[in-house]
């Protein structure tokens, strides 16, 4: 008789394990598996570095009020047949006091990429900074400009968002936008 009462002791230890483990195990996948919210931007501020004379451009894509409110936006102006070594700085301005985002996309590079495209011909970017993922995944906060020829066209940069559900690894495709703006482009 004792046999079985030490017998049906183990069963029930085990079983109660398993649930213990499996109730941890879903709570651990929802929490990763969790659509974090995208980040507020009201303002995106990209700097342009001059490889040749060093010279600095500062240009804004801007709604402090939010969405909805009204944007401010400058044009890009550049120089043809340069190299321009950038940055981009992305702000909460809704915040007292005000909050980077882009500290906050730099801690989260694995779940995050900037796109950047322009419709002037002639003009390349290359990403310079990376994730820490392995291997490591482009991320964005850091690019060159590449400008061959003058015109004039739009330069855009979308901030893709992503998660566990909708990763990194399915490309530029994947994920949601925390942010995409378009400023006008003039290369002379």
């Amino acid at each position: 008789m004792k046999k079985h009462n030490i017998s049906n002791i183990f069963f029930l230890l085990a079983i109660a394990s398993l649930f213990i483990f499996n109730a941890c195990k879903k709570q651990e996948d929802d929490h990763a598996n969790q659509d974090h919210d995208n980040e507020l931007i009201t303002t995106v501020r990209f700097q342009f570095v001059d490889s040749i004379s060093l010279d600095t451009f500062r240009y804004a894509w801007s709604q402090p009020g939010g969405p909805g409110s009204a944007v401010s936006i400058d044009t890009i102006a550049l120089k043809a047949n340069r190299v321009y070594l950038a940055t981009v700085d992305l702000l909460d301005e809704s915040k007292n006091p005000i909050v980077s985002v882009s500290e906050e996309i730099a801690a989260d590079a694995n779940n995050h990429r900037f796109v950047y495209t322009t419709t002037l011909a002639g003009t390349q970017i290359q990403i310079l900074d990376f994730d820490q993922q392995v291997p490591a995944m482009e991320l964005g906060l850091k690019f060159r400009l590449i400008v061959a020829n003058s015109g004039s066209g739009n330069f855009t940069c979308s901030l893709r968002h992503y998660t566990n559900l909708d990763p990194k690894t399915g490309g530029i495709i994947a994920g949601s936008n925390d942010i995409e703006v378009s400023l006008p482009l003039a290369i002379n």
